[in-house]
C-alpha cells in the first residue's frame, strides 16, 4: 500500500473533522439517531426538515451500482422516518465518471444541488494583512449568547429564526466539544463562528455576519479570534473547512487552500 499523499491526508482530516461535527447534531435531542453503514454517516436530528438529517459518504464509491445500493438504504431510513435528508458529498469521494451523473442519480430520489463549495486546509493562519474592528466576542455560555448566535445565522442565511433555534439555543449542544462563538459592535450582535476540535484539527463552521456590516473585516476577525482561542486551549494548529465558492477567496486570505469541492443535496419532496 503506497503511503498517503499531502493532500490525501489534507482530505482525510478535513473529512474526519465533518463527521465529528455531525455528530454533535445527535447529541442536542432526544430523538435523534444515528447509524453508521458501509461507507455512510446518517444523522436523524428527529425533525422532518432536510437541513439538520445529515448523510455524509465516508469513503470512496467505486461503481454507480454501489452509490445507488447507499442511496436506496438512506432513502427507505428516512422515509421509514417521515423526514427529509441533505448529502453532505467531498467529491473526492466520487470518480468523475459518476460525479457527471450524480446530479440526474440523485434527482431520481428527490434531491437537488443547493450548495457547492470548496473543502480548505491550511497548516497555519496567515499573518494579518489589513487593520481589522474591534470587536467584543463572546464564547456561547448563557440563554442571551445562544439566541443571539441563532439569530444572526437565521438572518444571514435566509432561514427561519425558529429552524436554527432548534439546535442552536439548545444547552447540551454546547455542552459538546463544539464551541461557539458571538461576536458584537456596539452592543449588537453582527457575527458567529463555531469551532469543532476533533480528528487532530479545528474544523470552522457557522460563519455568519450580518449583511449590512459584510466586508468590514468582521468575519476575519471573529475566525481568527476564535482559532486563536480554541487552539490555545487545544493545543490544535491544524484548520479545515467547508467554504461556499463566494467565500474562497476569504479564506485564502486567512491562509487556507482548497483541497477538494464540496456539494450538498437537499431532499425536497
Amino acid at each position: 500500500m503506497h503511503p498517503l499523499s499531502d493532500i490525501d491526508l489534507q482530505r482525510e482530516i478535513l473529512l474526519a473533522n465533518l463527521i465529528d461535527t455531525m455528530r454533535t447534531f445527535a447529541t442536542v435531542r432526544d430523538t435523534a439517531e444515528v447509524w453508521v453503514a458501509d461507507g455512510l454517516l446518517c444523522i436523524y436530528s428527529g425533525l422532518p426538515g432536510a437541513i439538520f438529517n445529515s448523510v455524509v459518504l465516508t469513503s470512496v464509491v467505486a461503481t454507480e451500482e454501489e452509490l445507488r445500493l447507499k442511496f436506496d438504504y438512506v432513502q427507505a431510513l428516512y422515509r421509514s422516518r417521515r423526514a427529509r435528508w441533505s448529502l453532505w458529498l467531498l467529491e473526492y469521494l466520487v470518480p468523475d465518471h459518476l460525479l457527471a451523473k450524480l446530479p440526474e442519480i440523485l434527482n431520481g430520489y428527490g434531491s437537488k444541488l443547493v450548495s457547492r463549495g470548496i473543502g480548505m486546509y491550511a497548516r497555519q493562519l496567515s499573518h494579518v494583512s489589513r487593520p481589522l474592528p474591534k470587536l467584543q466576542i463572546e464564547r456561547i455560555e448563557s440563554p442571551a449568547s445562544r439566541f443571539d448566535f441563532s439569530y444572526v445565522m437565521a438572518v444571514a442565511f435566509r432561514t427561519p429564526l425558529s429552524t436554527f433555534l432548534d439546535v442552536y439555543n439548545s444547552v447540551d449542544y454546547w455542552q459538546s466539544p463544539m464551541q461557539g462563538f458571538v461576536a458584537y459592535s456596539a452592543n449588537r450582535a453582527v457575527a458567529t463562528v463555531c469551532i469543532m476540535p476533533a480528528s487532530g484539527a479545528l474544523g470552522v463552521y457557522g460563519v455568519s455576519v450580518l449583511p449590512e456590516v459584510q466586508k468590514k473585516g468582521i468575519g476575519e476577525r471573529a475566525v481568527r479570534f476564535a482559532l486563536e482561542q480554541v487552539s490555545a486551549q487545544t493545543g490544535l494548529k491544524t484548520y479545515v473547512l467547508e467554504s461556499s465558492e463566494i467565500a474562497v477567496n476569504f479564506y485564502r486570505r486567512l491562509g487556507f487552500e482548497p483541497v477538494t469541492e464540496v456539494c450538498i443535496y437537499n431532499e425536497t419532496r
